[in-house]
C-alpha cells in the first residue's frame, strides 16, 4: 500500500521524531522560514545559457511531453508571462502522462533570496515507484504512477520575492543589477519536481531521511569514496561530517554519463547551509555561464540560463523521470514461430518498452498496432518463411522520430510450404506412395520411414513413380523392398530426423489400409478424433504423445487444420456489345473456414454457400488483367491474392449496332424505326427503360455513322 507524507506531516516528522531532527519551517524541503532560498548576489555576470534546443516556444502547447498547470498568486502580467515561458521549457524536457500542477505565489520575502519551492507532498511504495521503502516527491510519483496521486492538490508550491529587480525578458539579455527572472524560475521550479535531497545538519548531528526511508535523491548520493550517503547512521556526528565535508558526488548512471563520465558534485560546505547544502550543485565547480549552473546555490546579475543543462538532466533521468519526450527504451524479441506450411508463414512475438508514448499507433515494419501500455507485448503475424534475416524498425505513427531499429533482429525460418504426407501403402508390394499438399517443391530425399524398428532414408530407396522432388498436390511412390511389416498389423511413420525425430505423418493397422485411405485415419474418424480428410490433409505438427511402445490412436493427436481460401478463374462471357460489359465467373475453394460472417472479395461481400463456391462478377470490358483478393470477414488472416487472374475482353461496346455488322449505318436505321415503339423485350431499347421512344433515338443517332471497337 502506498504511504504519502505531506507538507503538514513534514512539520510533525521533522519536529518530533526521535532522532530530534528539526527544522525551521517547512525547512530544506521547500527553502523558506529560517532557511534560506536561491541567494542573490549583486554582482554582473553578463552570461546567457540558452533553452535547450529541442525548445520551441511557438510549439503548441499539446505537443510538448508535459502539461504544467500554473495557479498564479498576486503574480504582475510580465511575470506571469516569464513564469509561463520557464514552464514551457520545463514542459520540454520532461514527460509525464499526468498533469503537474504549481501553485505560484508573489510575496514580499526579504533579504538576499529570490524564491523557494518544493515539493507538495512525497509518497513511498506505490504502484510504478522504481524503488521501494523510498520517498518520491509529489510531481514524480504520479508521473512513475500513471495516475493523480494526490487529485486536487497542487504538486509544487513555490513563491518569488516580489521586492527584487526583475527582468521579465525571455531572450537572457539581462541588463546589469537585474535578477532574470526566467532562470529563478526554472531553478525552483527543479526543486520542486525532484532536485531535492533530505539531508541536513543539527545541534551538530546528520540526519538524512524521513524515519528509516530516504527520498529517491538521497538514494544517488555518495562520499569521495564511493560511500553511500544512506550507510551512514542518520543522527550521528559521523553523517554531519560527511553532509558539510565538501566531498558529496552524485553516483546515478545517467548523472554520470551526462557529465562525460565523472560523478557531478554536490554543494556540501562546512559549515552547513541549510536550505543550499546537499540539495544543489557546487558553485565552484559550475560557475556562471557554464552550461550546468541552473542548479547552484547562488545567482548573480545579469546571469541568464535557460537551461536545466545536461547534469540535471541526467540526474532527473536516475530518480525517475522521462527525459527528453517519447523514449522506446528496450525490445525484447520473445519468440520466432516456426513455419506454417498452410501459408508459408510464421508469427514471432515482440516486447516493447516505451516511455511517454504520444497518441496514434505504433508501427512495427509497416503493422499497424493499438498502443496499451508499456511494456507491451505484439505478435507481428503472417511473415514470410524464407530463411532470411530480418531487420526490426519500430516508431510511432503520430512521432516517428520516437523509433527504434535493430539489423538482423531474428532469422525467419525456412519455407515450408511443401507439405508432405503419407497418401498409401501396400505391404505386399513394398510401395508407399507420398503426396505433396502444399503449395511449392517439396524434397523428399531426407525424409525418412519407420515401421516397428525399421528405418529407412527414403534417398536410399528406389523410387518407382515421380522423382524426389515433388510438385504441389504431385505423388511419389516409394519402393521399400525390405519391409516386412507385421501381418497382424502396424504402424507406419513418416519422419524429419533433426535432432531426433519429428513425426511428419503416420498410419496405423494394416489391416485397414485399402483404396479409400489409411487406415490410421478410418480410425481417428471411428473415434471421433478427426473428420475425415484431416489427418492426410491437416497442417503439421502432429505430436506423438504416447509411451513410443504402444500403438493406438489414444496415443496420437493432431493440430487444428487452419482456415485456407484459393481464387481460380472460371467461365469468362464475351463482351457485350450494348453494355459494354462481360461477365466472369471466380471460383472460390476454402477449408476450415469460419461459419459465420461472408467472404469479400475484391470488396464486395458475399454469402458463404460452401466450396467450391462460384461468384459471377459483371465488370467493364477494357482488356485490362484483374487482381483477384478474397478474405473471411470473421477471420481476416485467412486470405489471398492472386495476381492477374484474368483478362478482360477488349471493349466492344457498340449500342447502335443492330445487326452486329461492326458500323452503325443505314440498315441499322431501318431495324430501330421498324422497332420504335416497341414495349417490352426490345433490341432498339438502348437506354433498357422497356419502351423504344425518343430517349432511344437520341442515343442511336449520337453513334450513327461510328465503327465499332
Amino acid at each position: 500500500m502506498r504511504e504519502l507524507l505531506t507538507i503538514a506531516s513534514l512539520f510533525v516528522l521533522c519536529a518530533f521524531q526521535s532522532n530530534a531532527q528539526s527544522v525551521c519551517g517547512l525547512g530544506k524541503y521547500q527553502h523558506t522560514g529560517c532557511e534560506q532560498g536561491l541567494q542573490g548576489i549583486e554582482e554582473d555576470q553578463f552570461t546567457f545559457i540558452p533553452p535547450p534546443v529541442e525548445f520551441d516556444p511557438a510549439e503548441p502547447p499539446a505537443t510538448r511531453s508535459s502539461n504544467i498547470v500554473v495557479n498564479y498568486n498576486g503574480f504582475p502580467t510580465n511575470a506571469q508571462t516569464a513564469f509561463q515561458y520557464a514552464v514551457e521549457i520545463w514542459e520540454t524536457v520532461l514527460s509525464s502522462n499526468v498533469n503537474i500542477v504549481i501553485d505560484a505565489n508573489w510575496a514580499s520575502i526579504g533579504g538576499n533570496t529570490l524564491g523557494f519551492a518544493g515539493a507538495n507532498g512525497f509518497y513511498i511504495n506505490f504502484g510504478g515507484a522504481t524503488q521501494s521503502n523510498t520517498f518520491y516527491p509529489q510531481a514524480l510519483a504520479n508521473s512513475l504512477n500513471g495516475s493523480d496521486l494526490a487529485v486536487g492538490t497542487a504538486d509544487v508550491s513555490c513563491t518569488f520575492n516580489s521586492g527584487v529587480n526583475w527582468y521579465f525578458g525571455t531572450d537572457g539579455n539581462t541588463p546589469g543589477g537585474q535578477f532574470d527572472f526566467v532562470t529563478v524560475v526554472l531553478h525552483e521550479l527543479g526543486h520542486g519536481l525532484g532536485f531535492l535531497g533530505s539531508g541536513d545538519v543539527s545541534g551538530g548531528n546528520g540526519f538524512v531521511g524521513f524515519g528509516s526511508n530516504p527520498l529517491i535523491y538521497d538514494v544517488f548520493v555518495e562520499n569521495q569514496g564511493g560511500t553511500d550517503i544512506t550507510s551512514f547512521t542518520s543522527g550521528t556526528s559521523a553523517l554531519a561530517s560527511q553532509l558539510q565535508g565538501d566531498q558529496l558526488y552524485w553516483n546515478g548512471t545517467e548523472g554520470v554519463t551526462n557529465n562525460s563520465g565523472n560523478r557531478p558534485r554536490l554543494f556540501a560546505p562546512n559549515p552547513y547551509q541549510g536550505g543550499s547544502s546537499y540539495s544543489h550543485l557546487r558553485e565552484g565547480t559550475y560557475p556562471a555561464g557554464t552550461p550546468n549552473s541552473l542548479m547552484t546555490p547562488q545567482l548573480g546579475t545579469a546571469e541568464a540560463n535557460h537551461n536545466p543543462g545536461p547534469i540535471v538532466e541526467g540526474m532527473f533521468e536516475d530518480m525517475g523521470w522521462v527525459v527528453g519526450g517519447c523514449t522506446i527504451e528496450n525490445v525484447t524479441i520473445n519468440s520466432v514461430g516456426e513455419c506454417n506450411p498452410g501459408t508459408n508463414t510464421y508469427n514471432t512475438s515482440i516486447t516493447i518498452e516505451y516511455l511517454a508514448e504520444p497518441s496514434g499507433l505504433l508501427n512495427i515494419n509497416g503493422g499497424l498496432y493499438t498502443l496499451t501500455g508499456s511494456p507491451q507485448t505484439v505478435s507481428v503475424n503472417g511473415l514470410v518463411s524464407d530463411g532470411q534475416p530480418v531487420d526490426l524498425n519500430i516508431f510511432f505513427t503520430s512521432e516517428v522520430d520516437c523509433n527504434f531499429s535493430l539489423s538482423n533482429a531474428w532469422t525467419a525460418p525456412e519455407a515450408c510450404c511443401g507439405i508432405i504426407r503419407l497418401e498409401s501403402a501396400n505391404p505386399d508390394t513394398k510401395e508407399v506412395v507420398l503426396k505433396n499438399w502444399g503449395t511449392c517443391d517439396a524434397n523428399i530425399n531426407d525424409l525418412r520411414l519407420c515401421s516397428e524398428f525399421q528405418y529407412a532414408t527414403i534417398s536410399g530407396l528406389a523410387i518407382t513413380d515421380g522423382s524426389a522432388i515433388v510438385p504441389p498436390n504431385g505423388t511419389v511412390t516409394i519402393n521399400w523392398s525390405v519391409w516386412t511389416p507385421s501381418a497382424s498389423g502396424a504402424d507406419l511413420g513418416l519422419y524429419v530426423p533433426s535432432g531426433g525425430f519429428n513425426i511428419l505423418d503416420n498410419m496405423l493397422d494394416f489391416t485397414q489400409w485399402g483404396s479409400s485411405g489409411n487406415g490410421r485415419e478410418n480410425v481417428a474418424v471411428a473415434k471421433g478424433i478427426w473428420s475425415s480428410g484431416d489427418f492426410v490433409s491437416g497442417v503439421a505438427p502432429y505430436n506423438y504423445i504416447g509411451d513410443g511402445v504402444q500403438n493406438g490412436v489414444a496415443f496420437w493427436q493432431g493440430s487444428t487444420v487452419p482456415c485456407s481460401i484459393a481464387v481460380s478463374a472460371g467461365t469468362q462471357s464475351v463482351c457485350d456489345q450494348f453494355t459494354g460489359e462481360f461477365t466472369q465467373e471466380v471460383i472460390l475453394t476454402y477449408a476450415e473456414n469460419p461459419a459465420n460472417g461472408l467472404i469479400s472479395l475484391n470488396g464486395n461481400l458475399y454469402a458463404i454457400t460452401g466450396s467450391p463456391q462460384s461468384i459471377v462478377l459483371t465488370l467493364p470490358a477494357d482488356g485490362s488483367s484483374t487482381i483477384a483478393t478474397a478474405f473471411f470477414t470473421n477471420d481476416p488472416t485467412c486470405t489471398t491474392t492472386v495476381n492477374n487472374l484474368f483478362t478482360a475482353p477488349a471493349d466492344c461496346f457498340c449500342p447502335a449496332d443492330l445487326d452486329s455488322s461492326g458500323d452503325t449505318d443505314v440498315i441499322d436505321l431501318l431495324i430501330f424505326l421498324s422497332d420504335f415503339g416497341c414495349m417490352g423485350n426490345c433490341l432498339a431499347d438502348l437506354n433498357n427503360d422497356g419502351i423504344v421512344n425518343g430517349t432511344d433515338l437520341l442515343i442511336f443517332l449520337a453513334n450513327f455513322g461510328n465503327d465499332c471497337p
